[in-house]
């Protein structure tokens, strides 16, 4: 049986406390966990119609979601995950049709939670991505939004994430 979200955190934050440090843990874990190429930690910028990628973990040379980069949010899969498409596929350029980002990064297996800071702020997306089908049990989908919840407790509105 998988580990509870928050024993997941804990053995995270043992590292240290700070949002780098647990997010990277619980990234690793979460990549172990559901098989996928990447895992990853978005900031959304609206106005500006950005998603920043903060912190990633790569299993792949084939695939990889690099950090500090920036990807228009109106064609990312996390927005139509936001606005109330599934939080799994394993389809996601069937699933997710108007998705530019889906189709250009050959993304087939779709995971997106949204992070929320203590005060109620929209932060971003916790996420995992690859190029192959994976099958990821509800467990572990579980496991991973209530990740999303517990990292975003960590953040203070109007914090970014590398501040």
């Amino acid at each position: 049986m998988a580990q509870t979200a928050r024993e997941l955190l804990e053995e995270a934050a043992r590292s240290g406390s700070d949002l780098e440090t647990v997010a990277r843990g619980v990234l690793e874990r979460l990549s172990e966990l559901t098989g996928l190429s990447s895992t990853y930690l978005a900031e959304t910028r609206l106005l500006s119609d950005e998603q920043y990628i903060v912190f990633a973990v790569n299993r792949s040379d084939l695939f990889h979601i690099p950090e500090d980069v920036t990807l228009p949010w109106s064609e990312g899969v996390c927005r139509f995950v936001v606005e109330g498409g599934p939080h799994y596929s394993s389809d996601a350029q069937k699933q997710f049709p108007s998705s530019s980002v889906a189709r250009l990064l050959g993304i087939r297996t779709f995971i997106s939670y949204p992070v929320f800071t203590q005060e109620g702020r929209f932060f971003g997306t916790l996420c995992g991505a690859s190029k192959d089908q994976v099958d990821v049990e509800q467990e572990i989908l579980d496991l991973m939004r209530e990740c999303a919840r517990l990292i975003g407790q960590r953040l203070r509105a109007g914090e970014g994430a590398r501040q």
